[in-house]
């Protein structure tokens, strides 16, 4: 039985008929068996059918990770050899060049079950790859291999399915198994468990791999009976049994709970042991050999001994052999071992080993069950194995040398260090950006170290361990140059813990932190939800920062110990703040009480049950009405802090206790100003940034940009080709660089925006409404007019060029401006300017807001309708941080003066 992920079933015999009639659509639109095919797509019932009607058609089956940066999947599909390229998306600009026929999985298998039936085919007629298992080059994998370098890796037909049958033996697979696995098919584990579900005849459950709450209710539902997972997916599936604090006899189907991909920890093992009362039966393949150690029910030690037929020797680094309990080298002898390498062209290069060393630590008992530690020379970061010279080789694109070098630290963990060889000393905000368009997202870097150029040695090499030690120090002093902000100080040891109302609360949010950095993933996959892949993924980093900064930030301002704060949260970046507005302030408020946003509310309830099972901390979540919460929690507050429109903040405000301190943080025009002398490049990369951030859907977004009419023809040249090449994909997408608009209303103010204003359009304009996009469009006025921009939640660019300074200075003084001064930015060198907007707004000078912006610092401007204090019936506008402000406004002093 087969349980897609739209949980649909079919029978064995329905899977061999929809196998074999995608067989007849593939030979009609031309694919025949002396063909290589290339398979890249997600997990899905539509997957599995293409799989084995292409092991039963006889084709070379090459198998591409469906999360690689487009512009690496069609080169390793370009130099494959293969005739056809089958996908779960449509290809974009990246696969141009590639001459290769493309069919959509999804759409093929659909035109397959709609023309079942043939008078000469036996539909239900079994499976049995004869043609496939005779083929030296059957399956074609990509492995990083030793030097981190993509490689295609070949394997015959009989090699990958006699791998499977000494693994099924070693496993007790039966008919009567349901196996749920959590991996993605496209990569050696989790191609041999759709092998296994098939050849032991047993059901098999899809679900998305990163869903462990969907996984453990299938798990209830289906009878899962074998589960197969990486260790984060284990973190996070205990977490969430020990967040229901209830009876594991849900899951109690289960009678294997098996681990792979990377090593395991002694701690998940015994934790697991511990809450499920069955061990982790790990395991130890590779892309070279397939499996290669399991462990069984019946010997649950480790990754247990080699499968039958295969051996394992480990070796020091002379080549001797070690005796058991010595930690060197794991050499492998396995008749299932690799027989090719793929060349240029497709030409499988042939390789003859008998003896496979894997690069890879390990150590055998005195019983011969195996122990990996990991790789000789990777790293291991976010469930990622990476190579720090490969990752190097990719950021050296940007223009100038880059070594990156990861340098362990107990409380953040893996941290990489990229140091730049830039004789123009550009600052690192620039590097940060420029660097990321050519790393993936899980390689970007923590620190970025710019010096003028590399230290060397005497006979004139790079001095490595001269560089490592620079980036240790940026490890650990996080606030030299180059690396944080000087005023940011994250040791909480330097903090009397005095200064702190709720000290012992520190420990809860070094484990949130601890948290957001070993299950990044499913932190990511809740934030995808509502915001694109790469906001999310700098929202961790930033409410990590934020987290890491909180004792410092309340020692300093020193706020007085308030019953309780109450929140009525934002309608975008919940996790941030989560982490400013609940998490820090309950350092000195005995409870906090929140209400989501209604237009988030499942996604920020969903990350309110992930944080709190972790850290325990007194937030509730109120899930009334605004009104309910008015009248109750919101009532009962000291402290009430609100995210919105001006007019619903001074209609909460005048509602209030004149005891009560209210916070509003509203919004601003955040006016981007491009001087004469300005770097264009740099400005148009920030602007982008900047602006894009979330789709375009984010309040730092600039409303209005006035660039100098002597670069304006080339600032505005530039920045629509630059729109023009922005990708559009899927939140979830890493690669995309943006995607569809989440707030409707956002979506139809912008459209009515846009039809008023269609005369300035420059670029973009297109919208799609089945789906909310909206290209990146960019409008660009005559020079000097008067604008009063309406804040657009939308990837709009309002471009107006000026020609003289005094009539920015007029503009930037008008009441509009005024009252909705929050944060402004300038690139070039403009001092008047800047000093005039520091009278009123937080502003960055050549970088963005992005870069300065601190969770624990203030932000803000004085513009009423930006962000203001309240108590009693006087508005304070300044820029806000809860602390500073509740030290301000709610301590003894202050309370006696103002009752005064």
């Amino acid at each position: 039985m087969l349980v897609n992920e739209l949980d649909q079933e079919s029978s064995p015999s329905q899977v061999r008929v929809q196998s074999r009639s995608l067989i007849r659509l593939l030979r009609d639109r031309g694919v025949s068996a002396d063909d290589r095919v290339v398979v890249s797509a997600g997990n899905s019932g539509d997957f599995v059918v293409t799989l084995l009607a292409l092991m039963e058609l006889g084709v070379s089956v090459g198998l591409l990770d469906a999360r690689l940066p487009a512009a690496e999947s069609a080169q390793l599909v370009a130099e494959s050899g293969a005739r056809w390229f089958l996908s779960d998306q449509e290809l974009d600009a990246a696969y141009d060049r590639v001459r290769v026929g493309w069919m959509e999985i999804g759409e093929i298998n659909a035109a397959a079950r709609e023309h079942r039936g043939s008078d000469d085919v036996d539909d239900d007629a079994e499976l049995t790859f004869a043609r496939w298992s005779e083929r030296s080059d059957a399956l074609v994998v990509w492995s990083s291999g030793s030097s981190g370098v993509p490689k295609g890796i070949v394997r015959s037909g009989e090699s990958v399915l006699s791998n499977v049958e000494r693994t099924r033996v070693r496993m007790g697979y039966t008919e009567d198994d349901v196996m749920l696995p959590l991996l993605p098919f496209t990569h050696q584990y989790g191609l041999s468990i759709v092998m296994l579900w098939w050849s032991s005849r047993a059901s098999m459950a899809i679900v998305p791999s990163r869903r462990i709450d969907l996984a453990l209710e299938t798990i209830d539902r289906r009878g899962v009976t074998v589960v197969d997972a990486v260790p984060a997916a284990y973190h996070t599936l205990l977490r969430i049994i020990e967040g229901r604090k209830g009876s594991t006899a849900r899951i109690d189907s289960v009678r294997m709970w098996c681990v792979g991909g990377e090593p395991l920890s002694a701690d998940l093992q015994a934790k697991f042991t511990e809450r499920i009362g069955t061990p982790l039966l790990d395991g130890y393949g590779t892309s070279e050999c397939g499996n290669i150690s399991l462990a069984a029910p019946d010997n649950a030690i480790r990754c247990g001994r080699p499968l039958d037929g295969v051996t394992i020797e480990i070796l020091d680094e002379r080549g001797n052999v070690l005796p058991a309990g010595e930690i060197g080298e794991i050499v492998v002898r396995t008749p299932d071992v690799m027989n090719g390498v793929l060349e240029l062209g497709g030409r499988v290069r042939p390789v003859h080993r008998p003896v496979y060393r894997t690069d890879d630590l390990g150590q055998l008992d005195e019983h011969g069950n195996l122990r990996v530690f990991g790789r000789k020379s990777a790293v291991h970061r976010f469930g990622h194995t990476l190579y720090p010279e490969v990752i190097a080789e990719r950021a050296g694109a940007c223009g100038v040398p880059v070594r990156v070098l990861p340098v362990e630290d107990p409380r953040r963990g893996m941290q990489l260090v990229f140091v730049v060889a830039d004789p123009a000393a550009q600052p690192v905000a620039y590097w940060r950006q420029t660097i990321g368009k050519f790393v993936s997202e899980f390689e970007k870097p923590n620190r970025i170290v710019v010096l003028d150029e590399f230290p060397q040695k005497t006979n004139g090499k790079t001095d490595l361990q001269a560089l490592q030690d620079i980036a240790a120090s940026a490890v650990a002093l996080e606030g030299v140059k180059g690396v944080l902000p000087m005023d940011r100080v994250n040791d909480a040891a330097e903090v009397p813990e005095s200064a702190i109302p709720f000290p012992d609360r520190l420990a809860r949010l070094e484990e949130l932190v601890s948290l957001l950095r070993s299950r990044r993933s499913e932190v990511l996959e809740l934030l995808t939800e509502v915001s694109n892949h790469k906001t999310a993924y700098g929202e961790i980093d930033a409410t990590i920062a934020a987290l890491e900064g909180a004792a410092a930030e309340v020692g300093r301002y020193s706020p007085p110990a308030v019953d309780q704060v109450g929140v009525l949260m934002p309608s975008n970046i919940p996790l941030y703040s989560y982490a400013l507005y609940l998490a820090i302030p309950s350092l000195y408020s005995k409870r906090v009480v929140f209400r989501p946003s209604r237009r988030i509310e499942d996604q920020t309830r969903k990350l309110h049950e992930l944080l709190s099972g972790v850290h325990g901390l007194p937030i509730v979540l109120d899930d009334g009405s605004q009104a309910e919460f008015m009248e109750g929690e919101g009532a009962r507050s000291d402290v009430l802090v609100f995210t919105g429109t001006y007019k619903n903040a001074e209609k909460i405000r005048t509602s209030l206790r004149t005891d009560q301190l209210f916070l509003y943080f509203g919004q601003g025009v955040n006016p981007y100003i491009v001087g004469a002398d300005a770097n264009v490049g740099s400005a148009v990369d920030g602007l982008i940034r900047v602006r894009m951030l979330n789709s375009g859907q984010d309040c730092f977004g600039p409303d209005v940009v006035f660039v100098h009419t002597s670069i304006s023809a080339q600032f505005c040249n530039l920045l629509c080709r630059r729109v023009d090449g922005l990708r559009y994909g899927r939140f979830e997408d890493p690669t995309a660089d943006y995607g569809e608009m989440f707030y409707l209303d956002a979506f139809d103010a912008s459209l009515e925006y846009l039809r008023k204003n269609r005369e300035h359009l420059a670029a973009g304009g297109e919208v799609n409404f089945l789906n909310g996009h909206l290209r990146p469009t960019v409008l660009i006025r005559p020079a000097e007019t008067k604008v009063t921009p309406p804040e657009l939640f939308a990837p709009i660019f309002n471009v107006v060029p000026f020609t003289s300074e005094e009539w920015l200075h007029t503009m930037l003084d008008h009441p509009f401006f005024e009252e909705r001064a929050m944060a402004a930015t300038v690139y070039g060198g403009m001092d008047d300017t800047v000093e005039i907007l520091e009278r009123r707004h937080t502003v960055s000078v050549n970088e963005t807001l992005i870069d300065i912006d601190n969770g624990n610092a203030p932000f803000g401007g004085t513009g009423i309708r930006a962000n203001y204090a309240s108590i009693g019936k006087r508005r304070y506008a300044q820029p806000l941080l809860v602390s500073k402000a509740v030290a301000e406004h709610l301590s003894p002093a202050e309370t006696v003066e103002q009752s005064a």
